[in-house]
């Protein structure tokens, strides 16, 4: 009891002595969901980011930025005007396209052109240290300085320890939902039959995919003597899973 008491102290002394460090976290924070076309049109586009602990809202000056699917720097989406007003634990925030805003009817944190690679590249988000830099002292060209990156669909350039493997699936009208956290894009993000954009406020807007995320013969196949809903297998869109969808699967 006196050694959690003790811990307890010296966390609160922390930030009652060091206020601007404190209050210039960020970096616990994760990539949670990408979207870079919808129904055909690649200016709709989002980047979501969850915060994984409180004190987390201090993203002014951090950086979005893009790389092309053989690893080179596109160029800054945007650097941060300001913070976000919420934290905690699962707190959201949001880059979006305007077209994207139209598209949703979801207001945005951060309004972004649009520049998210379609079939593949990857995007990075954060800077590097805990406490935010000035966007002119660091070097954006170089993955390892971020808080996460994203590589995925055709990506086949440099991997990174933010990286891992990249998943082979894009979000192109359907997006890209993490599921875990082990810095390995093929494990930690699925595509998903609806994507769920939230911002910071907590507003959130339900997307169908306007794409059907890719399903393997082996989905499939469980899929047929399953009792559950069809979900993403019923390919054809009949409200079942049978052999149609298999021959679907190979047109």
């Amino acid at each position: 009891m006196k050694k959690a008491t003790n811990i307890l102290l010296a966390a609160a002394s922390f930030f009652v002595l060091f206020p601007v460090r404190a209050q210039a976290l960020f970096h616990l924070a994760v990539i949670d969901e990408i979207l870079a076309s919808y129904e055909g049109n690649p200016q709709v586009q989002f980047v979501e980011v969850r915060m994984e602990l409180a004190l987390q809202r201090f993203v002014r000056n951090s950086v979005l930025g893009v790389f092309d699917a053989d690893g080179n720097y596109l160029g800054d989406l945007l650097v941060l005007p300001n913070d976000v007003p919420r934290d905690g634990a699962d707190v959201r925030w949001i880059l979006g396209t305007e077209a994207f805003v139209e598209r949703s009817g979801l207001t945005v944190d951060f309004t972004i052109p649009p520049g998210l690679p379609v079939e593949g590249g990857m995007v990075c988000w954060g800077a590097p240290g805990i406490v935010v830099p000035s966007p002119d002292t660091w070097d954006h060209t170089d993955p390892e300085n971020y808080v996460d990156c994203v590589a995925y669909g055709n990506y086949r350039g440099p991997t990174n320890r933010l990286v891992g493997r990249p998943t082979p699936l894009d979000p192109s009208g359907h997006s890209l939902v993490r599921i875990s956290e082990t810095n390995d894009n093929a494990t930690d993000f699925a595509c998903s039959a609806m994507a769920t954009p939230e911002n910071n406020a907590g507003d959130t807007v339900l997307l169908p995919a306007s794409s059907p995320c890719p399903v393997d013969l082996a989905t499939l196949l469980s899929a047929l003597f399953s009792p559950e809903p069809p979900g993403e297998a019923d390919l054809n869109a009949d409200g079942r899973v049978s052999a149609a969808d298999i021959v679907a699967l190979f047109l």
